[in-house]
């Protein structure tokens, strides 16, 4: 997370808490990273709260880079 994590955290945070089940954004240091979203998860699921999927607009419509 960057140093002011405030952002990504709420952006996280609500739609855990609407259990959306995509997060789609273009924020891929921080959101939509592979590496991250293990991460996210094992902090999530403990706790009871649902994960997102976390995606780039790309990712979504299956669009190649």
């Amino acid at each position: 997370m960057p140093a002011d994590p405030s952002f990504d955290a709420l952006h996280l945070a609500m739609a855990a808490y609407h259990k959306c089940k995509f997060l789609v954004t273009w924020n891929c240091q921080h959101l939509a990273n592979a590496n991250k979203y293990g991460h996210i998860r094992r902090v999530n699921n403990p706790l009871g709260l649902f994960v997102p999927v976390l995606a780039t607009p790309s990712d979504l419509l299956g669009e190649k880079p």
